[in-house]
């Protein structure tokens, strides 16, 4: 099932499309989030950001990204 990286489960995903122009698509693809990537979600908070492991790094990103990152479970 689809849905956005701030509504997914704290599992295991798989990037499957980023709805956002280039300056985004730059900086997720900085980070090694990009599709067909894995993550793997470890926290989301209510207004804040959302935690998710990328290969051997967590990063924080913020709500209003997270929700143009479209996953799926893996």
């Amino acid at each position: 099932m689809k849905t956005n990286l701030a509504k997914a489960n704290n599992k295991k995903l798989k990037v499957v499309q980023i709805n956002g122009g280039h300056n985004i698509l730059k900086k997720l693809n900085s980070m090694g989030i990009f599709d067909g990537s894995l993550i793997e979600k470890i926290a989301s908070y209510n207004h804040g950001p959302v935690i998710v492991k990328v290969m051997n790094s967590q990063l924080a990103i913020g709500r209003g990204m997270a929700e143009k990152i479209i996953v799926e479970e893996v």
